[in-house]
């Protein structure tokens, strides 16, 4: 439900944006990008048909350029860096008794926007690119724990809504899913399936 109610605000708000701003200056052109992101995490793994998910807090801050044109669409690129708290483990893995954990990291994403103008100062837009997670494993068949941390690649997609609130700031709210595949840990591949559903808030600055 967290990413409907996310998608459902982001239009709500970008459709109440006001429409009656078009006829000033034209917002057409390229500008760079910056902001600082909040939000909420929620990991979810998946083990022989059984599922999971972990919610914690989000933060990032993001960097990229938009260039707009005169009839409201808009083309941009963008790098972000994240980190989470999130963390989740399963027992019984291989053997009774034993427990696997896994703790979320640092998220890097590069990618790409796809948005139309709604009007002077609302935007909706869509959104795809490469994530690369690190994840610390933990495993504890009860004689022992052993650990490493992995990093491992996914693909990210995404929609949301942006408001200007000025020529030179902007805020977006966004929900995004990631698909990073079956985890290996240890070189060996686990069997678990890991995704994230984030729903984020964007405070922008445009230069």
């Amino acid at each position: 439900m967290m990413k409907f109610a996310i998608l459902a605000s982001a239009v709500a708000a970008v459709s109440l944006a006001s429409p009656a701003l078009a006829q000033e200056d034209s917002t057409a052109g390229g500008k760079f990008v910056a902001g600082a992101i909040v939000g909420v995490d929620s990991v979810n793994t998946e083990v022989d048909g059984f599922s999971d998910a972990e919610e914690d807090l989000l933060v990032g801050v993001t960097i990229g350029y938009d260039f707009e044109t005169e009839t409201g669409l808009l083309i941009g690129a963008e790098v972000e860096y994240s980190d989470s708290s999130v963390g989740v483990s399963t027992t019984d893995f291989t053997i009774p008794g034993d427990r696997v954990s896994i703790n979320a990291g640092r998220d890097l994403y590069v990618g790409a926007r796809l948005g139309y103008r709604t009007g002077r100062n609302g935007l909706l837009y869509v959104k795809a690119g490469y994530t690369d997670a690190s994840i610390e494993g933990e495993y504890d068949d009860g004689t022992g724990e052993i650990s490493d941390e992995i990093s491992f690649g996914g693909l990210r997609i995404g929609a949301g809504g942006e408001i200007d609130l000025s020529s030179n700031y902007a805020i977006r709210v966004e929900y995004r899913y990631s698909d990073y595949g079956d985890l290996e840990f240890l070189g060996v591949n686990t069997g678990i399936g890991v995704s994230r559903n984030q729903g984020i808030v964007t405070l922008l600055g445009k230069f």
